[in-house]
């Protein structure tokens, strides 16, 4: 049977907006201050394989020794491309699994599939 899964790649003009709009939006920071820069990680989940997404987001500070810093959960990460793809009318399944992880080096890729089995039928072996 055919596996549907979708994959968005978000560059990094992109999810610099992204982030910024996100903690704006959700008064994670000041709405003034500007991304400086983030980084992307993957967080080992305790008793488990697996692994999770994370950003730490840096905002331009007026102190430079004092950074305003945030880090972002995958389920975080998630709605702000979820955002993304609404703000410009990119459709999305309602339902199905979503799946963020990098690609490359800046970028991200959010996959959707119906369960959580198609979308590991779909990565590459």
């Amino acid at each position: 049977m055919p596996v549907d899964v979708r994959k968005l790649i978000f560059s990094e003009p992109e999810l610099r907006v992204a982030f910024q709009s996100f903690c704006r939006d959700q008064n994670i920071v000041n709405a003034q201050a500007s991304i400086d820069r983030y980084e992307l990680s993957t967080v080992k989940i305790s008793d488990s394989p697996d692994e999770k997404l994370e950003v730490k987001v840096t905002f331009v500070s007026p102190d430079p020794k004092k950074p305003i810093q945030t880090t972002l959960d995958q389920n975080q990460i998630i709605e702000v491309l979820i955002t993304t793809c609404k703000n410009q009318s990119i459709p999305l399944p309602r339902k199905g699994v979503k799946f963020v992880k990098q690609h490359k080096e800046a970028d991200l890729v959010m996959s959707m599939g119906l369960s959580q089995a198609d979308l590991k039928a779909a990565e590459p072996h």
